[in-house]
């Protein structure tokens, strides 16, 4: 009696509104992927470019769902109305536009600073940037001119950055400007990696994919689905980088207050994961699982099959986002498509696929080696939990995250194997 009274209680217990449906990104997807296939021959785009098109294809695919369809310009969060409800002023517009300048040319003066941005690894990014400057150019003062009559707030943080900067005054609220800063420095931060991980994926995609199609169930299958994957979250990774709009609803809400955050975020990509995981966390050894299973083929699909699973898992965890991915930022919360499972499956399906790929319990060294391979992939793991946690804490401070973890904690999947153990 009891288990049937919890099985009517889940089924009247609906997951809380996502903030994109996860059939919108599956569609974005599908648009991404068949523009990578269209191009994939042409002898004039290189991997820069197709990825460029690619990310296009999904930018509009989703954003005419979420424009014509879902009207999220209307949710209370893009703090816009319907109508205009002031008259156009050409000189807030115009201290707007200044701010988002001051804020390039602060970006742009870090990039020349720092040494790591100068060699041949980001031209990607930089032939990305000289493809879309003179669109940005043209549709920024038309953006800043309907959200000047659109916006329910007058003082957004672009104008009081713009009255500190040009006038000296001082905003009543901090809140406002650090939270658009820190959201422009994560954006100067990842979209650089994520448009050249994106453009040499692209780059090899054609070449995987002709290998799988003339070896199928082979490795070389494995290595195309591999691809496959890191492409998929990629382009959108890239996508929503690009996207940071408040008239799609995909604006930053708020950002990691803590540097532990930053700290665990940042460590987890180049350039200072190589720094410390080739000298302090070295979890990978002579033997991966390939040739691990070498002399068990049947072994060898299977183990194969189950790091495809996990790795498109972690692939549909970046989808779900649609066009609000993104690291240290609150950009809506998301309850569809593997987060109806769990708060974290991008993190645990990639963490279970570093086991499953570098097998660092494999060592033909001896057992001291496989422990301390072990013990260094340990610590990788702990650092996402804590990366977890610290997400988590920073999105506790939304009300519908809150909804959303309490649902979990009585729908997820843990709960369910919970509940099926008792």
């Amino acid at each position: 009696m009891t288990s049937s009274i919890d099985t009517l209680a889940r089924v009247d217990d609906p997951a809380p509104h996502s903030a994109t449906p996860f059939t919108v990104g599956l569609a974005g997807m599908a648009a991404g992927l068949l523009t990578l296939w269209l191009v994939r021959d042409s002898p004039a785009l290189d991997g820069a470019a197709r990825s460029t098109a690619a990310c296009l294809a999904i930018i509009a695919t989703v954003a005419a769902y979420e424009l014509f369809v879902a009207r999220v310009y209307l949710r209370p969060s893009a703090g816009l109305a319907s109508r205009g409800i002031r008259t156009l002023s050409i000189v807030r517009v115009a201290m707007r536009l200044a701010a988002l300048a001051c804020v390039y040319a602060g970006i742009g003066t870090l990039y020349w600073l720092l040494p790591e941005y100068h060699g041949a690894f980001y031209k990607p990014f930089w032939s990305l940037i000289a493809t879309l400057a003179p669109y940005v150019a043209a549709a920024a003062p038309l953006y800043f001119a309907w959200m000047d009559t659109h916006q329910r707030e007058i003082d957004d943080a672009y104008l009081l950055l713009a009255r500190l900067l040009l006038r000296g005054e001082r905003p009543s609220n901090w809140r406002p400007v650090r939270e658009m800063l820190a959201g422009w420095m994560v954006k100067a931060f990842f979209l650089p990696l994520m448009t050249v991980y994106l453009s040499t994926n692209a780059a090899q995609f054609d070449t995987s994919l002709s290998a799988a199609l003339n070896a199928p169930l082979s490795l070389a299958t494995f290595r195309f689905m591999y691809d496959l994957s890191f492409a998929m979250d990629l382009m959108f990774g890239t996508v929503g980088y690009l996207c940071t709009l408040r008239i799609l609803d995909s604006h930053v809400r708020s950002a990691e207050p803590t540097m532990l955050g930053w700290l665990v975020a940042l460590i987890c990509y180049q350039p200072f994961w190589s720094l410390i995981s080739s000298q302090y966390i070295r979890y990978e050894g002579s033997v991966f699982w390939d040739n691990w299973l070498m002399s068990m083929p049947v072994l060898r699909i299977i183990w194969g099959t189950a790091i495809v699973a996990l790795l498109l898992c972690y692939a549909c965890a970046t989808i779900s986002f649609g066009l609000r991915f993104s690291n240290l930022t609150n950009r809506g919360i998301i309850t569809s498509g593997p987060y109806r499972l769990t708060k974290h499956p991008a993190y645990i399906a990639k963490n279970l696929s570093y086991w499953m790929v570098s097998v660092p319990f494999v060592e033909p060294l001896g057992w001291r080696a496989a422990l301390s391979h072990c013990a260094a992939l340990v610590a990788v793991n702990l650092i996402y939990f804590v990366r977890a946690k610290t997400e988590e804490r920073h999105l506790m401070s939304d009300p519908d995250y809150r909804a959303y973890a309490e649902w979990i904690d009585r729908n997820g999947l843990f709960a369910r194997m919970a509940r099926a153990l008792r």
